[in-house]
């Protein structure tokens, strides 16, 4: 493949749609191309963010059902015209915006127990689906954290899969109206991550590149766009 022709795989490659020839040649290739590395890591937060699950869980046995179907299913056969080489990128893109799509669309109906709580300013908990649990991936870390009120935190990430899992117990009782709220924070940002109504949870998100640190601070229940106190809980991402 032509050096051209390796930065249209960004989103495929995110989605494992490659064959093993381009997923050997592609990651050659990003150990050369940063802008290609930063691609490859929003579609994979973007697919993410697209699976999580905003219906009811699954009624029983409706995972069962589907794969029956699936199996029962003849594909459709290749096509054998070749595109004109004019419409070969634009064909590419659609191709990889389908797989997006329909991979979001596989997690959320399959998957069925993973869950999102979205309230109307968009500050509630997000509950991402990852592609593999992250304390198997290659670059997996986990860190700690305490606070002198007596709260703990750990934090797995993986920067190569761009995503982070945050656990957190024993942070104090919240008075009525309060809500903690989990911030990813960075040299030039700081985005919310969620909220929790308790004192002990788990939290999964996408995690920014440049993203070194998570706070947790206290915040009305519905959320704040941003950090309104002091942070209770510092945990350093490294």
């Amino acid at each position: 493949m032509t050096g051209a022709d390796l930065h249209t795989l960004t989103g495929a490659y995110a989605l494992d749609a490659v064959t093993d020839l381009e997923r050997a040649e592609f990651r050659r290739h990003l150990d050369e191309c940063p802008v290609c590395a930063d691609e490859v890591g929003e579609f994979r937060g973007t697919a993410a963010m697209l699976a999580v699950a905003v219906a009811d869980s699954a009624s029983p046995g409706f995972r069962e059902r589907v794969l029956a179907t699936v199996a029962a299913t003849r594909q459709l056969p290749p096509q054998a015209d070749v595109a004109p080489a004019t419409h070969v990128r634009a064909a590419w893109h659609k191709r990889v915006g389908i797989a997006v799509s329909a991979a979001a669309a596989a997690v959320g109906l399959l998957l069925g127990g993973i869950s999102i709580g979205t309230s109307a300013n968009g500050y509630a908990p997000v509950q991402v689906a990852v592609p593999v649990d992250l304390s198997n991936a290659p670059d997996a870390t986990t860190v700690h954290a305490d606070s002198t009120s007596g709260a703990v935190a750990s934090a797995t990430l993986s920067r190569r899969l761009g995503f982070v899992t945050v656990d957190v117990h024993r942070l104090p009782a919240l008075a009525a109206g309060q809500a903690y709220q989990f911030w990813l924070m960075g040299p030039h940002d700081t985005r919310s991550a969620g909220l929790l109504h308790a004192s002990d949870g788990t939290l999964t998100t996408a995690l920014p590149r440049d993203a070194d640190r998570i706070g947790v601070t206290v915040e009305p229940s519905a959320g704040s766009p941003e950090p309104t106190s002091r942070s209770i809980l510092l945990v350093g991402l490294g």
